[in-house]
């Protein structure tokens, strides 16, 4: 096979899974060393999507075998698979004679080494690949060894601006500190509190992430805080010069009417007219406003009005003169700088947040350094920064010897850095002589937000890769290796879809195809995603008149009448749940609509999992879902699957706010509500409503704790002892026998992996985790359960790729435009920018920018949002087999506010078609209504489990345990507090000079907070401070601490710290304690002496310090004889 990089155009059910496994398999089979796969590199975008293909890929290998076929269908489909990969092989490879026979045994042999040498088996994330790449060049990359990698960005975001905002505090006065308070009081002015600016600098940190932005931010990185201060004060000073210029004319065309003593109304338009137009701008110069009359006055030369009287003319005419000239001056002005003057007053909101970005990044630096973190988004800047200047990058020299084939799926969600970082690899295997491709659907591409670049399918498919480095950085580079693709380039349209009806593919072809046609010649690259090679067709066989599809059209003034699906009419009978007739709402509307369409599937035969309701919003989904929960409908969403939404989850988390503060009364009412409710399964009526408050209500511990043992559960103040996160969520789980009584026990096992992650990775500190919960728990979730029998209820975005016989949009009005928040990251050359030194203009996205430099930037920015939000409907509408049905707004589409949504294009369409009724609600463009008889499917058995198995350990080990040396959750006193911390302070202190290091090492493990700190410090340095203690935490002496000896007697205790005086040769034995004395304690230090007796020590002092009372007992250890007790110190 010739050097190849095959492009495949792979439209929405057109089979592209089963193209990459097919040429995936061919490269694996067609060379009889079994091994061959280990030079097959796949890339897919999601976990999901490699663990499919992964599981594609060996189901082929092992159902090519006849006796591995579990039914006919398989086998037939095996066999298919297996011959299109013989002919192929045989076409591409001339002269081999291949055959299925030959196939079939080499497909054995790559089976057995896959599972033999799994780990070779490269089908994976981008991601993961380029971690690996990462790992193996730590040192190259400038990473640290054995780092951490970081995936979640607000946390890291939040904590660099929370240390942003630290500095601030610490260095008043200073120029960091200046900027963000002249930026507080800015968004004062705006209406908005300091409060927000942590917020808002969080939002806006995201930019240092983002790799669209990267180039942008890179330019930023040598401008400095003072760099920004003289840019924000130059622009001022240009915006005031426009101003002035123009203010000046005004005033003087204003002073010209005044002094006259013209009344406004004998001017043309009266007030609306040229006085209006001068006062107007010598009050306030808005370029933007129109000031239309006065436009008109001058340029058709008729000043004055009929109510003008003929001394009124004689004056005016005396001084239009003037007016005509300040007017010319104004307008001279606003055309030349006109573009400059609206550039820099949209670039000013957001100088202050551009000034403090480069800080935020130092912050983020000293963060994961600290931590040994890498986030994610590295990955890809730090590889780009190697293989951008280097025509032979050495990070790729040894993969480039390894992979001879390069696959990559869903390229159109790859990212420009990304896809650059990949060129050599690629550029190399083709030098090679050697196969590759890449998969994507430019119609598909909705990942715009991570980056994709859904150019990139498209350039490279029409064979235009000059698009794709022009205007790049390191272009020199690029160009190079973009050509040496030029003659490899083999595009491959796949146009047939397996997955819908006829009908619904038509439907999609004609809307689509409709309304690239109605955007025009603007939308250039939109003409080329939907150009002439768009329609799909249907395969051969497939019923013509297959397929169902309405549209629906709802609005905020809609009777609450069911709709006739067959007539497209209402009819007279009432939503479900309703008694009366009402108007109701558009949201309602899409509620009972929804409702009633999910009703009429189940009665065409379809089963609940066979429909899927599918929302631009997650908010939109979440309250359809909590509408059909409350109609009885069994559904899976986000939802559904999140821990936060689990109440045995929520009953854990109450628990644990509470051992965490005892006087948390919410937890307290939550936790007994929830016993009550999944444990003990009783009602809660008015007596138990007021036992909980008054529970809830009454800050003592004990209280509550009596009351959950009065409930039959064996729940004590002090069950946190030693145990750890994981085993105190165990016990928990056993005391309420919640796996025994719930049927949420995948999320009660969910919750454990969890527990257990944290634990290991973190801490098993009580508190942090409580507060990682309450930063990630949205986000947290179970898996979708298989064989269940419920709606899906999801976003497109997580929909993609996916198919559902019934298909449902409600709420299908999503806006085509920018939102009014998002931002242009403008690129200025020398010519366009405003001053010197700023390469990027980061500018709100309003229609504003048409007059200035960054035209062409908006435009564009305006059609790839326009394409995405389209691209969010075409990946909607392929989803379904046999139904859709889409629910739009009603709206006056005359106005043209109301044509930039999705329900906007619907009627169009409609109008186009000449289908339109306003008096309709409901379209019906395929009409498809036979039932459904459905698929027969397996159902897997389910076993549950009642009980955990887990071994106690206390009963069986004697562990040694580090968490009881910081907290102490047997008791919570304030004296034991304070002593568990000291004691764990002291263990980690040499001499006294290290006390401010080991006193903020607590602080930044949480173990200290900042409103304890001061009392911490004193109580700490009244220990080392104290005249007799001195001596002990000088650099004169040598110490251990907590330090054990192996002894036959298997004693158990250790003193808290040792100290050897070289001097004097002698050894003293020191523990902390609270009062009050008692004698174990001294029977204790006692034991330990004599073991160093026994180690040939003769000067020994045993020494117990006692908090509280600040007070030293000191003794001389007298050793014991043989066979004589050990005694007390005296």
């Amino acid at each position: 096979m010739p050097a190849v990089l095959k492009v495949y155009s792979s439209s929405a059910g057109s089979g592209k899974t089963y193209t990459l496994t097919k040429e995936y398999l061919k490269l694996a089979l067609h060379t009889p060393d079994p091994s061959y796969y280990r030079t097959i590199l796949a890339i897919t975008f999601t976990n999901d999507a490699a663990a499919e293909m992964k599981e594609r890929i060996l189901h082929a290998l092992r159902s090519f075998q006849p006796e591995n076929a579990t039914d006919l269908k398989e086998k037939r489909k095996a066999e298919e698979l297996l011959q299109a990969i013989t002919d192929e092989l045989n076409q591409e490879y001339p002269g081999h004679n291949y055959t299925t026979d030959l196939l079939r045994i080499r497909a054995r042999e790559v089976f057995t080494q896959i599972l033999f040498h799994y780990a070779d088996f490269a089908v994976s994330t981008i991601d993961s690949f380029v971690n690996k790449v990462v790992q193996a060049f730590t040192r190259e990359l400038n990473i640290p060894f054995n780092f951490e990698v970081d995936l979640d960005a607000a946390t890291l975001l939040n904590t660099a601006v929370a240390m942003l905002l630290d500095q601030v505090k610490d260095g008043e006065g200073n120029l960091l500190a200046n900027t963000l308070e002249q930026y507080a009081e800015e968004k004062a002015s705006e209406g908005k509190s300091w409060n927000s600016l942590p917020a808002e600098l969080a939002e806006f940190g995201v930019n240092l992430l983002n790799e669209q932005v990267y180039e942008a931010v890179l330019s930023l990185q040598k401008l400095k805080l003072d760099d920004f201060r003289k840019i924000r004060t130059e622009l001022q000073k240009k915006l005031k010069g426009i101003e002035t210029e123009i203010q000046t004319f005004a005033k003087e065309g204003a002073d010209l009417i005044n002094n006259a003593g013209i009344p406004v109304e004998a001017f043309a338009n009266g007030k609306l007219g040229i006085p209006a137009y001068f006062e107007g701008l010598a009050k306030e110069v808005d370029l933007e406003k129109p000031y239309a009359y006065a436009h008109k006055t001058f340029a058709s030369g008729k000043f004055y009005s009929g109510k003008a009287s003929a001394l009124d003319k004689v004056t005016i005419e005396g001084i239009c003169g003037g007016l005509t000239d300040c007017y010319n001056r104004i307008e001279a002005i606003r055309i030349e700088r006109g573009p400059e003057y609206a550039l820099i007053k949209e670039m000013i909101p957001n100088l202050y947040k551009l000034s403090v970005l480069n800080e935020l990044e130092k912050c983020m630096q000293e963060i994961k350094k600290d931590k040994n973190l890498v986030h994610i988004s590295e990955f890809n800047k730090k590889i780009t920064d190697i293989v951008l200047h280097e025509p032979i990058p050495f990070i790729y020299e040894r993969l480039g010897e390894k992979y001879h084939h390069i696959l990559i799926d869903e390229f159109q969600d790859t990212s420009a850095l990304q896809w650059n970082n990949l060129l050599p690899l690629i550029d190399n295997t083709l030098a090679g002589g050697h196969f590759n491709l890449v998969v994507g659907d430019a119609k598909q591409a909705i990942y715009r937000w991570r980056g994709g670049d859904l150019e990139q399918i498209l350039h490279l498919y029409k064979g235009q890769t000059q698009n794709l480095y022009k205007n790049r950085r390191n272009e020199d580079i690029l160009s190079e290796r973009y050509q040496s693709l030029d003659h490899s380039l083999r595009p491959q349209n796949l146009n047939t879809n397996y997955r819908s009806d006829t009908q619904i593919i038509n439907f999609n072809n004609e809307l689509f195809r409709f309304i690239a046609n109605h955007k025009g010649r603007a939308f250039e690259t939109l003409q080329g995603i939907y150009d002439e090679t768009f329609p799909q067709i249907a395969p051969g066989g497939k019923n013509e008149k297959g397929g169902l599809v309405q549209v629906i059209f709802a609005s905020n003034d809609d009777p609450n009448f069911e709709l006739d699906l067959q007539s497209g009419n209402r009819t007279e009978t009432l939503f479900e749940g309703y008694e009366n007739q009402q108007i109701i709402t558009y949201s309602e509307s899409n509620f009972d609509i929804t409702l009633q369409l999910v009703k009429q599937a189940l009665k065409d035969g379809y089963k609940l999992k066979d429909i899927a309701i599918l929302s631009r919003k997650n908010a939109n989904s979440r309250e359809i879902a909590t509408f059909l929960k409350e109609k009885g409908y069994a559904i899976i969403s986000s939802d559904s699957l999140s821990l936060q939404n689990a109440e045995v989850v929520n009953l854990l988390i109450a628990l644990f706010r509470i051992f965490n503060r005892p006087d948390d009364g919410l937890a307290r009412a939550e936790a007994l509500v929830l016993i009550y409710k999944i444990v003990k399964e009783e009602p809660i009526n008015s007596r138990v409503t007021e036992e909980i408050a008054a529970v809830a209500d009454d800050a003592r511990s004990e209280i509550f704790f009596n009351k959950v043992r009065a409930l039959g559960f064996d729940l004590k103040e002090k069950e946190t002892g030693n145990l750890s996160l994981y085993e105190l969520t165990e016990k928990l789980i056993r005391i309420l026998d919640l796996l025994g009584k719930n049927n949420e026990c995948e999320y009660l096992f969910r919750f454990l992996d969890l527990v257990m992650e944290y634990s290991l990775n973190n801490s098993n500190n009580l508190a942090n985790f409580l507060q990682y919960w309450d930063l990630h728990k949205e986000k947290l979730s179970i898996n979708t359960p298989k064989d269940l029998d419920a709606i899906t209820i999801t976003s497109i975005h997580k929909a993609k790729g996916l198919a559902y016989p019934v298909v449902i949009v409600p709420f299908a009005d999503w806006s085509v435009v920018p939102m009014n928040r998002s931002l242009l990251w403008g690129k200025l050359d020398a010519e366009n920018a405003p001053v010197e030194k700023l390469e990027v203009a980061v500018v709100g996205m309003s229609s504003r920018l048409e007059n200035t430099a960054l035209k062409n930037q908006y435009q564009t920015e305006l059609e790839r949002t326009f394409i995405e939000n389209l691209n969010m409907l075409y990946v909607a509408l392929t989803r379904p087999e046999h139904r859709l049905y889409l629910i739009a707004k009603k709206l006056d589409f005359t106005k043209e506010g109301n044509m930039k949504n999705i329900s906007y294009f619907l009627h169009a369409y409609l109008v186009n078609k000449g289908l339109w009724d306003v008096a309709k609600p409901v379209f019906t463009l395929a009409e498809d209504f036979t039932t459904f008889s459905g698929k027969t499917t397996s159902v897997s058995e389910h076993y549950s489990l009642d009980q955990l198995h887990a071994t106690d350990w206390e009963k069986r080990l004697k562990l040694k345990q580090h968490a009881n040396n910081i907290f102490d959750f047997e008791t919570q006193q304030q004296q034991r507090k304070w002593s568990r911390r000291l004691h764990y302070a002291l263990s980690r202190l040499t001499t006294a000079d290290e006390l401010e290091t080991v006193l903020n090492s607590l602080k930044n493990q949480g173990i200290i907070s900042r409103r304890e700190m001061p009392e911490f410090t004193e109580r700490l340095q009244t220990v080392v401070q104290h005249p007799q203690m001195q001596i002990y935490f000088s650099q004169e002496v040598v110490f251990e601490n907590e330090k054990e000896i192996l002894d036959v007697r298997t004693l158990r205790y250790k003193p808290d710290r040792i100290v050897f005086d070289a001097k004097t040769n002698a050894v003293t034995l020191i523990d902390f304690k609270l009062p009050p004395e008692k004698n174990e304690y001294i029977e204790n230090l006692n034991s330990y002496a004599q073991l160093f007796a026994e180690l040939a020590h003769t000067n020994i002092t045993c020494l117990l310090y006692y908090f509280e009372e600040e007070r030293v007992h000191q003794w001389k250890f007298v050793p014991a004889k043989a066979g004589e007790q050990i005694g007390l110190g005296l």
